[in-house]
């Protein structure tokens, strides 16, 4: 089952080529997939590119979660209120402030 023009390999050839199929990768930067009676079970990559996908994701999830908090800015009331305010007012009682740092940390 090759789909995409990459490198397949059974979980056979792994067992008996792994050393060689990690230097591949490492060399290539091109990543292996490892079949298990023509499933897909795993994906052999170089640490390189290990590292530089867990940078990309994280660069996301940043992108992401700013421009999730830029929209409810945008959706909230129109301004933006300061702390000090917050805490200061005397509007609402603050739920937790009966428990505990035990029941709030736990």
């Amino acid at each position: 089952m090759k789909t995409l023009d990459v490198k397949t390999r059974s979980v056979t050839e792994v067992k008996r080529e792994f050393s060689k199929i990690v230097s591949e990768a490492n060399e290539t930067g091109e990543p292996t997939f490892v079949f298990n009676h023509n499933k897909p079970e795993a994906v052999i990559i170089s640490v390189n590119v290990y590292e530089d996908l867990v940078k990309k994701n994280e660069e996301l999830e940043n992108r992401l979660f700013y421009a999730q908090l830029n929209a409810r800015v945008n959706e909230g009331p129109g301004k933006l209120i300061p702390a000090r305010e917050v805490l200061e007012s005397k509007k609402d009682k603050n739920p937790f402030d009966a428990l505990t740092d035990m029941d709030l940390f736990d």
